[in-house]
């Protein structure tokens, strides 16, 4: 196994929740002095490799859109099979000012999978906690580690009180699957 740098390890877990968990989740965030940060609706591109098959190495390339707009071109190396509560994987992601999607149509990559959410951040001690309503999919709970420990993600389940199932599949892996069904 590759050794990777923790600055580009994400370690997270995901939850799905009855969309009524969300608000009384939020309502939890700000009680116990969780720091709001930002709230947007963000358009998730995976793209397809002209020359390997993303999927079957579990890797994925992104481009992400906020709000209409392009933000971040961001590569997921393949997922750690260590822990059974979070997903943790390489995670390298470059700012864009214009949309990437022209260039790499010209590179031979075709478009994929589009998730559409509408996402609110909370920073919480140290965590970073998301509300995700996905379209097609329902309501998440995203915890993500700043520090790249599970414990931090453990304490914040419980602190929290939140309760549903931990999913390990992406977004665009459940929406793949729709798709096929």
């Amino acid at each position: 196994m590759e050794c990777l740098s923790k600055e580009n390890l994400e370690v997270e877990v995901k939850v799905k929740v009855n969309c009524d968990e969300l608000s009384k989740i939020e309502k939890e965030l700000i009680e116990k002095g969780a720091k709001f940060l930002d709230s947007r609706e963000e358009k998730d591109l995976y793209l397809n490799h002209p020359c390997k098959d993303l999927k079957l190495k579990d890797e994925a390339l992104r481009i992400r859109y906020v709000n209409g707009h392009p933000e971040t071109i961001t590569y997921k190396g393949n997922r750690s099979k260590e822990e059974e509560l979070v997903k943790s994987r390489e995670e390298l992601k470059v700012k864009v000012d214009n949309d990437p999607i022209a260039l790499f149509e010209k590179l031979g990559f075709s478009p994929g999978i589009y998730v559409t959410k509408f996402r609110k951040y909370y920073s919480f001690k140290e965590v970073l906690v998301t509300l995700d309503k996905v379209d097609n999919l329902g309501c998440f709970i995203e915890i993500e580690s700043n520090r790249k420990s599970v414990d931090d993600i453990k304490e914040t389940i419980n602190e929290l009180n939140i309760n549903g199932d931990i999913v390990k599949k992406t977004y665009a892996e459940l929406i793949e699957e729709l798709n096929i069904s």
